[in-house]
């Protein structure tokens, strides 16, 4: 994976905004198997498991940190 693929940004967006797989892969327009995926090789990026709520919490907290700065 690489960290710099935007799919994976706009993946960990979808699953922090939405707290759900399925509504997700609704929102990205793919199948739950394939946002699944995706979301376990970011908990591996990242080294935290952002399907647990501290997890999702964490990733939340980095979305807006790197927003602000970026903008």
């Amino acid at each position: 994976m690489r960290a710099d693929a935007p799919q994976y940004l706009r993946t960990l967006e979808a699953c922090c905004a939405t707290g759900s797989l399925r509504r997700a892969a609704d929102q990205l327009h793919l199948h739950h198997s394939s946002v699944a995926r995706r979301r376990e090789l970011i908990g591996k990026a990242l080294g935290f498991e952002p399907t647990e709520p501290t997890g999702l919490l964490r990733a939340g907290l980095a979305l807006t940190s790197w927003r602000l700065l970026d903008g």
